[in-house]
């Protein structure tokens, strides 16, 4: 008996990162020489299976249950894989356009040279892909930043940890230069209510998403989404003590999806709800 059941995909939503699948599999089903086009991570979310998996003359037996995944690279070829019981999986596929987004064009080789993961455990990558998971069935409230960041995170992990290819790094400096740093600052304050990208960050400073990424953490302290957000609950504070706007009017005009996101997020970052902030102001 065969049976895979489609959830949902981030298409169907506002996500900006890595596409990412939801989908049902069992109880029992067997795929036969077939070819990985792109990278695909499956992460194990709810049900357990056994599963067996052949490649050249090794046959892997393994058991899949809830925060394990299977890795399989751009280009892996087996020859079937075939399971029995029923499991929910989350699927993350990586592209090499995505890759070239992301990351740059150097880094398809590497993704190429990832070795195979079978029903493993890590939870850098669990926590990275509930955290897509989250944002996506949320309506995506903390915007494209956030999104792409995520994904860049992974893709990021994934090559320190399970390609053994070689990728090539851009002739940098430790961090960002002054003037790069203050340009920075300035367009991200001038844009607090647009929905920012990496790319387009990563742009004013002549520098892949992923090297710009690594080179503002380290200036700045904090990754470019949690600079923004700081960005923003210190605009929303001035805003909110000036009893000009709404709660609501305040979170529209910094970029938040709704008020309801504001809040969360205000609250989290100072201890506070903003209607208690601007009561005490």
């Amino acid at each position: 008996m065969q049976y895979t059941k489609f959830r949902w995909s981030s298409a169907q939503s506002g996500w900006s990162g890595f596409p990412v699948e939801a989908h049902q599999l069992g109880p029992s089903e067997c795929l036969k020489d077939f070819r990985v086009e792109d990278t695909l991570l499956w992460l194990c979310v709810a049900g357990d299976a056994k599963i067996e998996i052949g490649c050249g003359k090794q046959v892997h037996r393994v058991v899949s249950v809830p925060g394990t995944f299977i890795l399989l690279g751009r280009g892996y070829e087996q020859k079937f894989m075939e399971w029995s019981g029923t499991r929910e999986l989350l699927c993350v596929s990586i592209s090499t356009a995505e890759l070239e987004r992301f990351v740059g064009h150097d880094a398809d080789p590497a993704f190429r040279a990832i070795d195979p993961q079978y029903a493993i455990s890590d939870p850098q990558i669990v926590r990275l892909v509930l955290n897509m998971r989250e944002e996506i069935e949320a309506g995506c409230p903390a915007g494209e930043l956030y999104g792409e960041s995520l994904s860049l995170a992974l893709a990021g992990y994934l090559l320190g940890r399970y390609s053994h290819g070689e990728q090539r790094q851009e002739g940098l400096g430790n961090t960002l230069s002054a003037s790069q740093a203050q340009r920075l600052r300035d367009y991200i304050h001038a844009n607090l209510g647009h929905d920012l990208g990496l790319a387009e960050l990563a742009n004013l400073v002549g520098l892949s998403p992923h090297h710009f990424s690594l080179l503002f953490k380290r200036t700045f302290g904090i990754a470019p989404h949690h600079y923004l957000l700081l960005e923003r609950i210190d605009e929303s504070q001035k805003l909110l003590a000036e009893r000009r706007l709404s709660i609501c009017e305040v979170a529209l005009k910094l970029g938040f999806a709704d008020q309801s996101h504001f809040t969360q997020v205000f609250r989290k970052m100072t201890g506070t709800t903003p209607k208690c902030y601007q009561r005490r102001r």
